[in-house]
């Protein structure tokens, strides 16, 4: 038998190699040699992940934090993949356990992100300057702007729109701006939103419409200013961004998918 970091070392390589299948292959084998390592768990969380499972990972960072509960990189783990499951309660509590035993970039950025959805926007940027403090070069400050500017953004980037989807907006399509998506949105996906998306289109697509028919009320591209400033280094990029999100999420009101979004360079 491998001793763990060669397993762990095996993992990594084929994570670099993007080859997730093996990478599976190996971490669960990593989880049956090792059993009472908490790195082989966090390892396997990471790698499930990383291929979309969640729960599982989730599952993976529990067992990892009860072999070492003092582990704050392990509590920081599990946070996150409760904030991706919406489990926002958790989140606040594992992430607020993290912190609490080792200040790390990635826990205060969570603890950050989790004040953005309560609205408390100074204690967020308190948050995310102790991240910043922490790791400059990975974990930069948002850019914040007042919402009236973010607005004014917002419609340069809609003049930059192709004349498609310009036309498409026309009377068609609200371009509602938020601070972050709700829960209700979020959850209104199969599988449910990534809580970091920059937009969302909310409607009936032109393809999937009856003949003649008429939506009762305008479909609605909404745009997530904090999460758009989270993406953003300057008031160019977030241009960029605010263009390519109301682009990509038009693209869905006209029938298009994302692969064929991807395909288009908007994806």
């Amino acid at each position: 038998m491998a001793d763990l970091d060669t397993a762990l070392e095996g993992i990594e390589a084929a994570m670099e190699r993007d080859d997730v299948d093996d990478a599976l292959r190996l971490a669960r084998r990593a989880v049956r040699d090792f059993p009472d390592e908490p790195d082989a768990f966090l390892t396997y969380g990471e790698v499930l992940t990383e291929a979309g499972s969640l729960g599982a990972a989730r599952e993976a960072y529990e067992t990892a934090t009860r072999l070492a509960p003092d582990d704050a990189i392990l509590w920081c783990a599990l946070a996150w993949a409760d904030f991706m499951l919406l489990d926002f309660d958790a989140a606040r509590r594992n992430v607020t356990r993290a912190n609490t035993l080792e200040a790390t970039p990635h826990g205060w950025t969570l603890q950050g992100r989790l004040e953005e959805r309560g609205g408390n926007l100074a204690e967020s940027d308190r948050c995310f300057q102790r991240a910043y403090a922490l790791d400059p070069e990975s974990f930069p400050l948002p850019l914040r702007m007042p919402e009236e500017e973010f607005r004014t953004v917002v419609a340069a980037a809609l003049d930059r729109l192709p004349d498609e989807f310009r036309t498409a907006l026309d009377g068609e399509v609200a371009v509602l701006v938020e601070p972050v998506p709700s829960a209700e949105m979020l959850r209104s996906g199969d599988p449910p939103f990534d809580p970091e998306i920059l937009g969302l289109y909310v409607g009936t697509a032109l393809p999937d419409r009856e003949a003649g028919e008429i939506a009762r009320l305008p479909d609605a591209v909404y745009l997530f200013q904090r999460n758009l400033e989270h993406a953003a280094g300057d008031r160019e990029e977030l241009l960029d961004e605010i263009t390519v999100t109301v682009y990509h999420e038009i693209g869905h009101f006209l029938g298009y998918d994302d692969d064929e979004l991807d395909e288009m360079g908007i994806g």
